[in-house]
């Protein structure tokens, strides 16, 4: 009997045929849970612009609006946020379980301004709005990471834009305001300031500082028609607030980029993002005083908001009730703007977001709000991304939160509303904790040292 080895011909070998693995119930469950975030996202940001067909060109007419397609996809969100609530429970506490003291500080103002609120109604309405509208967008954002969250508002950015340029086109005749802002485009949102604003920060949150590497793809031309449709609807828009805001978006975006790359030094690193800041300012400033002196030669006046009388009667009310205020959303509503401002103009806005926190909440839950806002700003202006995704994104999140943080001194409702830009400042205010891939490494070479035979 031979023990040698035997041998077989190669056409004795086959293949053996992969047997079909069975699909886990696990990645049907992930499937699942990215649509449904996906979807609310989506959702979220379609009900904060309120771009709908048939809104009046002229605002100030009264023309009856049917609030039943906004408040169904605000009210649909709450069996949905459940829905996801019920399939990931022990991750949705997770997410919530170390809240910043500054916001359970704002909170607490929030909740203690109902019991004061000259508007309860209204006032229980924007805060059930403003927090409906906060946790879908947070969800993803703490779900995939930021990178893709801004894929998403990139395409409903991308979206946005050739839809309000295609409405335009085809209806005119809602597109295009009139009366006092005859002229002015709005596309599908409900005034001009609006599609302005949401213009500005789209067109940050679209635009790439760099050459793009490789072969031109069809997205990324699909990208520029957007980027150069969004800045056409600025234009045509009218609005000096939103020029302002894409000006210190871009310094701010460039600023942020050369602070990435220069690490050896963090005070030029400041100054180099501070130039890039103060050059935008300059320039934009520079554009407006062209308009001004334009619109000086046909007897108009041209100022952010040209709403400054506003201010001068709301401030007294500030000081009447310093702690609470008038109860949250409370002058966001135009029937308590007419109670208290007298002009020979229809004032429906304070159009200045801190004046209105300090009347809504009150000047301490104000000012608890701004610091932990610029807390942030603060935290990623010093921070550095190793990733080159990661810090285009980073970049983008230093931008928006800028931009705002001034756009706010111009415009009413740009923080702690549930209006247009409370997404995009919702998903950039969260920090982005690197993973320690330095111990991790050690770990994995020490590991495989010591299962290396000797």
């Amino acid at each position: 009997m031979s023990y040698s080895p035997s041998y077989v011909s190669d056409e004795g070998i086959r293949l053996r045929p992969l047997a079909r693995s069975r699909p886990r119930r696990g990645i049907k469950k992930e499937t699942f849970v990215r649509g449904l975030l996906t979807g609310m996202l989506y959702l979220t940001l379609l009900r904060t612009t309120g771009m709908w067909y048939g809104y009046p060109s002229n605002f100030i007419e009264d023309a009856p609006v049917d609030p039943f397609a906004q408040k169904l996809m605000l009210y649909s969100l709450i069996p949905l946020i459940g829905l996801y609530i019920w399939l990931e429970p022990n991750r949705f506490v997770s997410y919530f379980r170390r809240i910043p003291v500054l916001l359970i500080v704002v909170s607490a103002f929030s909740i203690i301004s109902l019991g004061v609120s000259i508007s309860f109604g209204a006032s229980v309405r924007g805060i059930a709005a403003v927090a409906i509208l906060t946790v879908a967008p947070l969800l993803y954002r703490f779900r995939y990471g930021s990178v893709a969250t801004f894929q998403i508002l990139i395409n409903f950015g991308i979206f946005a834009a050739f839809a309000n340029i295609l409405y335009t086109v085809a209806f005119p005749r809602y597109a295009i305001m009139s009366g006092s802002y005859a002229g002015m485009i709005k596309g599908l949102f409900y005034h001009k300031n609006g599609l302005g604003q949401f213009c500005a920060v789209s067109f940050i949150a679209m635009l790439s500082v760099g050459i793009p590497k490789g072969r031109l793809r069809y997205s990324q031309l699909l990208r520029w028609a957007a980027l150069l449709c969004t800045l056409l609807l600025i234009v045509v828009s009218k609005s000096s607030t939103a020029v302002v805001m894409v000006a210190i978006g871009i310094s701010a975006l460039i600023g942020s980029h050369m602070m990435q790359s220069v690490r050896n030094s963090l005070a030029r690193s400041f100054f180099v993002f501070f130039f890039c800041l103060l050059l935008g300012v300059a320039a934009s400033f520079a554009y407006l005083g062209v308009a001004q002196m334009i619109a000086d030669a046909f007897g108009k006046d041209l100022t952010f908001s040209g709403r400054t009388n506003i201010w001068d009667q709301l401030l007294p009310l500030v000081y009447d009730r310093p702690i609470f205020g008038y109860g949250f959303a409370a002058f966001r509503q135009p029937e308590v703007m007419e109670q208290y401002v007298e002009l020979t103009f229809d004032a429906r806005s304070t159009h200045n977001t801190y004046l209105e926190l300090a009347l809504n909440i009150g000047v301490p839950g104000m000012i608890a709000w701004t610091v932990f806002v610029l807390q942030r700003l603060g935290g990623r202006l010093t921070a550095t991304q190793r990733s080159g995704d990661l810090r285009d994104t980073h970049s983008k999140e230093v931008a928006i939160i800028l931009l705002i943080v001034v756009g706010s001194m111009m415009e009413a409702g740009m923080m702690l509303a549930p209006v247009i830009l409370w997404p995009y400042l919702v998903v950039s205010l969260p920090v982005s904790k690197p993973k320690n891939t330095g111990r991790s490494m050690r770990d994995l070479i020490a590991d495989s040292r010591h299962a290396t035979p000797q």
